[in-house]
């Protein structure tokens, strides 16, 4: 009997998988901002990304989890992590990007939709800790970076200067409603370069 063996130049990038994969996170994600948390079903999704219910089971067995992995996947896409050489335009970079994100009406609504339900959901606001911890811990880099270019001191902490970059767009989105937007990143990043 004849032995197959897979090459790597005959693997399909992606493939089926990736294509389901992304078109239930799409679809979970497109939900969550249009009807909230708990405004919508992991049958709804299926139906949406045009799937089976079992498919996303399989792979998500809770819709916590399906959430938290559209959440994850939206913000990866949107909210890259910047190198662009120096501290303030990494600071700026990054903050421009978070602003657009949750300063669309689409991301505003499925942030603070999540944010909300995870306050009701214990299950989800652990999934959110999960979330925020891994988001905070990859944007350290851009504080790392400035340290190993003498831009900042070794002493420097930066989950608390990413948080202090963050927090005022967090906070106008969450309790203010003023604008989210590039003026606001642009201001807050230079406030923390001290320009």
């Amino acid at each position: 009997m004849p032995s197959e063996t897979l090459n790597v130049g005959d693997q399909r990038p992606g493939g089926r998988a990736a294509r389901v994969r992304s078109a239930v996170l799409q679809a979970a994600f497109e939900l969550l901002k249009e009807n909230s948390y708990y405004g919508f079903s992991i049958e709804d999704v299926a139906d949406r990304a045009g799937v089976h219910k079992t498919t996303i089971y399989r792979r998500w067995p809770t819709k916590v989890l399906l959430v938290t992995d559209a959440a994850r996947n939206h913000s990866d896409s949107r909210v890259p992590i910047p190198d662009t050489g120096t501290l303030r335009n990494d600071l700026q970079a990054f903050a421009r990007s978070v602003a657009s994100n949750i300063g669309s009406i689409d991301g505003a609504h499925a942030a603070r939709s999540t944010i909300i339900s995870a306050f009701q959901s214990e299950d989800l606001a652990e999934e959110m800790h999960t979330f925020w911890a891994e988001r905070l811990a990859a944007s350290a880099v851009i504080i790392e970076r400035a340290v190993a270019r003498g831009e900042l001191p070794a002493t420097s902490d930066p989950q608390l200067i990413i948080e202090t970059l963050i927090g005022p767009l967090w906070v106008r989105l969450m309790l203010t409603g003023e604008p989210v937007d590039e003026n606001l990143a642009d201001r807050v990043a230079a406030l923390l370069v001290g320009a």
